[in-house]
């Protein structure tokens, strides 16, 4: 009986003495970082412009089909012309509109500027992919005369739609009257916020001011015979790359244009 209870005593005396046991507790893994959202890329557009207000010669239909050629050789996909001359009731002249999108392929757009007895200055605007809407875009409040207006249409890119505008500003143009154009063209990212915007003429980076800051430019070195070219300041267009090449008709830009999805 002795024996029992001192058996008891030690087992009382060990269980008192053992620490209890630790709480089961689940691991709970570090919260993960924050996925960063990247824009994706949808399309590379392969886009040009060239100014014709330096060009005196005669154009002819062989003129047309080397440029033609040249545009296929750089796989142009949207290509903005200014200062195009037109005699629509000369059968004799070549209209450089019709012929150029005939031997390139191209869908075109043209936005007068002024006419004097049949002959026409414009804009024009040059395209693989769909034309949607052409347009001429009116400067208002211009004091000046000649080129008072730019020519923008909506292209269809197939997955995205893009705003191209092509204009020129008339050497006669005086301060308020470029200030007014600038700002115009600073307001289409206010009017088309869900496209992507690129915007060629004789813009003037140091003209522009505070009227553009919507807008990046692409540099194009010392070369001054080639449009100016800009695009809209967002995530939705990336310039790639740039050039400049020699044509028929004198310098032209390239640039290659990235155009992006926003991740949701």
């Amino acid at each position: 009986m002795m024996k029992k209870y001192y058996l008891l005593l030690i087992l009382a005396l060990f269980l008192t003495g053992c620490p209890s046991p630790k709480p089961i507790t689940k691991e709970v893994p570090p919260p993960s970082p924050k996925e960063v959202k990247v824009p994706v890329l949808e399309i590379v557009v392969h886009f040009a412009s060239i100014d014709l207000s330096q060009y005196t010669q005669r154009i002819e239909k062989s003129d047309i089909q080397k440029f033609a050629s040249q545009l296929k050789k750089d796989s142009i996909d949207i290509l903005t012309i200014q200062s195009i001359t037109r005699y629509p009731e000369l059968k004799s002249r070549v209209d450089l509109v019709d012929e150029l999108a005939g031997a390139a392929d191209m869908r075109k757009a043209f936005g007068e500027t002024i006419n004097i007895s049949g002959r026409q200055n414009g804009n024009g605007i040059f395209a693989v992919y769909p034309i949607r809407s052409s347009d001429n875009l009116q400067f208002d409040k211009l004091k000046s005369t000649g080129f008072e207006a730019a020519l923008q249409t909506i292209i269809d890119c197939g997955s995205r739609d893009i705003l191209i505008v092509s204009t020129q500003i008339s050497d006669k143009a005086t301060e308020t009257d470029i200030s007014n154009i600038l700002t115009t063209l600073g307001h289409l990212t206010k009017t088309y916020p869900d496209h992507p915007i690129i915007i060629s003429g004789n813009l003037s980076p140091n003209e522009a001011g505070n009227k553009m800051t919507a807008y990046e430019n692409v540099t194009t070195g010392k070369i001054v015979e080639t449009p100016t070219v800009w695009f809209s300041k967002n995530e939705s267009v990336r310039m790639l790359e740039h050039k400049t090449v020699s044509t028929v008709f004198g310098k032209m830009v390239l640039v290659n244009f990235g155009i992006y999805r926003q991740p949701m």
